[in-house]
């Protein structure tokens, strides 16, 4: 039987990721499922977006080359990152909204997961949910554009603004605010802990995306030796379906970073508003009466 992970508790960074991992073990096939089921849809369209920006995009440099219309081109690209900017925001919202409700419910039911709970937590929730996901990409972005250190500072506090909306019922403008006064003194080890997670992130999609790599370089290398050859055919089927495998992994693989996000959370909250410990003593008192 594995052991039920205590959601609410401080935590110090190895933990964390320790507890990530566990979560994952004990509860993963079954949260895996619910994102199949909730999430997948979605995926599965994110997934023809990015096929078809691709074809749309890279594919049609040749194009250009040999003649084509830079007009054409253009008003492809423009459609094909619309088509995958909207797909990847809905699923994002989809995923999070899943794993954060499945760890609700994990933590109200004393360590079971109950579906039904996590698909009407995400039905209640998804259009805020989309919301939130449109705000923080615009912030994070604009904080990119004009400079990079702002949008890495506005990125980790934003992170925790899902899990703020889903365990705290906030509405999205207000999940906004209380993020910047939860992560107060705390936004370099919160850092730290997104960075080493992030890393562990990069290290598992590498195996899912090493056959894609290696196919396009043997690729490349087979049509660097004919003079004529045409840039769109080393985007064939073969590189497209690798690719596509790949795609599905990282965004899989994000609900590691879901989950850990949601550990943050608790860890923060625990320190500022010590609710696990308020619950703790109030359920040793209800036992003793």
């Amino acid at each position: 039987m594995n052991e039920k992970v205590q959601f609410k508790k401080q935590r110090e960074l190895g933990n964390i990721l320790t507890d990530t991992f566990a979560f994952l073990r004990g509860s993963g096939k079954q949260l895996f499922g619910l994102i199949f089921k909730i999430a997948g849809p979605a995926l599965l369209v994110l997934v023809i977006a990015y096929v078809y920006y691709m074809q749309s995009t890279l594919g049609s440099l040749g194009g250009i080359g040999l003649g084509g219309s830079m007009e054409s081109f253009t008003g492809n690209f423009i459609l094909a990152l619309f088509l995958l900017l909207v797909s990847a925001m809905a699923y994002y919202a989809l995923l999070y909204g899943t794993v954060l409700h499945a760890i609700k419910s994990y933590v109200k039911n004393n360590g079971v997961i109950l579906n039904e709970e996590v698909t009407a937590g995400v039905k209640e929730n998804f259009w805020s949910l989309l919301g939130l996901s449109i705000l923080v990409a615009l912030m994070v972005g604009v904080g990119l554009i004009f400079c990079l250190i702002p949008g890495i500072y506005l990125a980790v506090v934003l992170a925790l603004t899902y899990s703020i909306h889903v365990f705290e019922k906030r509405d999205v403008t207000d999940s906004i605010s209380y993020s910047f006064k939860l992560i107060k003194s705390e936004w370099w080890i919160t850092f730290a802990t997104f960075l080493v997670i992030g890393i562990l992130y990069y290290v598992i999609l590498l195996i899912f995306q090493v056959p894609q790599y290696i196919y396009f370089f043997i690729k490349g290398f087979a049509m660097s030796e004919t003079v004529s050859a045409d840039t769109g055919e080393m985007f064939d089927w073969v590189y497209m379906a690798l690719s596509s495998i790949g795609i599905i992994a990282q965004y899989l693989l994000q609900s590691i970073l879901a989950i850990t996000t949601a550990l943050i959370y608790y860890n923060l909250n625990e320190k500022k508003n010590f609710t696990g410990t308020i619950e703790t003593i109030e359920s040793i008192g209800d036992r003793e009466e």
